[in-house]
């Protein structure tokens, strides 16, 4: 035991002499920390009232100078510091007198930002406020560092470390995470906001007790002759306010030295373990987050494909053990299960756990791609062409039509083969015929749609698709007669008729068939008549290479 105070009293020799601490000047610096740490009269509350609405309305208006400067003049530490060199001396009357200062002067911070926010025209989540809504173990190692820097210039006393004060109050940042809360709660009772904002006050206020506790330790604040003077300061000096009051109280009368320094900071050690656990988790959680991020954007490699494709949003979607992933791509193609699952083993692979695909593909022109990826380029200023006429205006709009219809991205087998406008009194009305052997699904018809509309910049644009068969049919009047065909050909002239003859049809059977579908206007050309295994007379739709692109009619 002898040798052990022995080690100690070295060690505090050895931390005062570093620290410019003499030992006879101990008790000295317990009167001035006292009587900075219970002068909470009218100008103190005044301060803190006044930094609280300043920080207030930095964060409402995202400036980091503001809150700054509402730090700098925020009052706290001083009582933080006496609450801080209590627990290092045992002063359980002024541990209660400067705690009680510190729980009012918390609540009064946040009671002004509610107020505060309430009044405003907005209360928008801003970075610095968000920023302080996710408070991870990195924020208890910098304010325990803090409350490093706060004891140090605290024992230095007269004007040696003047300079580092206003460094220390920035440091310490006590004030913003307050009117975060204060802000949160009259926002919509953000729980999460206030959550995270009073983490992070109770963060800084462990880690700068733990760390000035142990300071004050090291140089001897807890030796006979400082709680002496501790109890000669309290025998003199009168405390006024809610913090006098409560040790005037019976059971503060009795209030003296408490416990051992070692159970007083294992005390504070564990109250500052409890927070540093949910601390810890969030920093492994935005870890991960960061690290399922980098997975994902080199995964998006998958789908970036210049002139094909290019990616309008992505979401991320956390869960407990796996992400799932909602991508949204402006492409020309569709994508298959292929490149769905190649996207999710790239991702999983560098996220180092299950990544799910949900893919949303909006269809567009090459064009319309192209524009996405002009639009993150700056644009070059020049003068402005001067205006189409009408009648130009008219047909490029027709022809924005027709280009938009033909370019969306149809399934596998399926073709465009016209457009009509219709106009009416219910609005604009757009018919895309395609040609395929069974019609599309609803599904498709939405999304195509969409597309068309989206293509269009007219979200109220209605469309219709006319599913046209390519599958081979019996000519005649259980099948397609020569007029129905001509009537059909008049609507899409990307089209042409197939006559198809089986075997047991001779040629004048074949030429009289031929002969009604040009009567009826159905043109023979290319090649009108076909030899085919199947008996009978059929006809078969197939695009017309020699028009280009579908007409437009309306």
């Amino acid at each position: 035991m002898e040798s052990d105070a022995a080690v100690a009293t070295t060690v505090e020799k050895v931390a005062g002499e570093r620290l410019g601490v003499k030992a006879w000047d101990r008790p000295a610096i317990f009167r001035d920390v006292a009587d900075a740490a219970v002068e909470a009269d009218l100008p103190y509350w005044t301060v803190l009232v006044l930094s609280g609405a300043i920080a207030t309305l930095g964060l409402a208006i995202d400036s980091s100078a503001v809150v700054i400067g509402a730090m700098l003049v925020a009052p706290l530490l001083a009582p933080l510091t006496g609450f801080t060199l209590a627990l290092a001396v045992g002063d359980g009357r002024l541990a209660v007198q400067s705690g009680t200062v510190v729980v009012g002067s918390a609540l009064a911070v946040v009671l002004v930002a509610a107020l505060l926010t309430a009044a405003l025209p907005f209360q928008t989540i801003t970075l610095e406020i968000s920023s302080r809504a996710r408070p991870t173990i990195l924020d208890l190692a910098v304010a325990v560092f803090s409350g490093v820097v706060a004891a140090v210039v605290t024992l230095a006393r007269g004007h040696r470390l003047s300079a580092a004060i206003p460094g220390v109050a920035i440091a310490v940042a006590l004030i913003p995470p307050l009117a975060v809360g204060g802000f949160a709660m009259a926002a919509g009772w953000r729980s999460d906001l206030i959550a995270g904002s009073l983490l992070l006050f109770g963060a800084n206020l462990a880690g700068i007790v733990l760390s000035g506790v142990a300071v004050f330790l090291l140089v001897g604040m807890q030796r006979p002759d400082v709680v002496e003077a501790a109890r000669g300061w309290h025998r003199d000096t009168i405390t006024r306010g809610p913090a006098g009051w409560l040790t005037r109280l019976p059971p503060g009368r009795f209030l003296d030295v408490f416990g051992s320094p070692s159970k007083r900071i294992l005390m504070v050690a564990a109250f500052t373990a409890v927070v540093a656990m949910p601390l810890t988790e969030s920093l492994r959680q935005i870890a991960r987050e960061a690290r399922v991020r980098r997975a994902v954007d080199a995964a998006e490699a998958t789908f970036e494909e210049p002139g094909t494709v290019s990616i309008v949003s992505r979401r991320l979607a956390f869960g407990p053990d796996r992400t799932q992933v909602y991508l949204r791509v402006a492409t020309t193609r569709w994508h298959g299960p292929d490149d769905r699952h190649a996207f999710e083993r790239a991702a999983s692979a560098g996220a180092g756990e299950p990544v799910s695909l949900v893919l949303e593909e909006l269809p567009v022109s090459t064009g319309d791609v192209d524009a996405l990826t002009d639009l993150l380029q700056p644009q070059e200023s020049g003068a402005p062409a001067p205006p189409p006429a009408l009648p130009e205006l008219l047909a490029l709009a027709r022809a924005r039509v027709r280009d938009a219809a033909t370019a969306l991205p149809f399934p596998p087998g399926v073709r465009p083969v016209g457009v009509e406008i219709v106009a009416s009194e219910a609005g604009e009305l757009v018919r895309v015929g395609y040609l395929a052997a069974e019609p599309m699904g609803e599904q498709a018809n939405q999304v195509l749609a969409r597309a068309l509309a989206q293509a269009m910049a007219r979200t109220a644009l209605r469309v219709e698709f006319v599913h046209v068969p390519a599958a081979a049919r019996r000519l005649g009047a259980a099948g397609a007669t020569p007029d129905s065909l001509a009537a059909l050909l008049r609507r899409f002239p990307a089209l042409r008729v197939e006559l198809l003859a089986g075997e047991d049809v001779d040629s004048t059977e074949a030429a009289t068939a031929a002969d009604a579908l040009r009567e009826a206007g159905v043109s023979g050309e290319p090649p009108l008549v076909q030899r085919t295994p199947e008996p009978g007379l059929r006809v078969r739709l197939a695009p017309d290479e020699r028009t280009g692109p579908p007409p437009l009619s309306g």
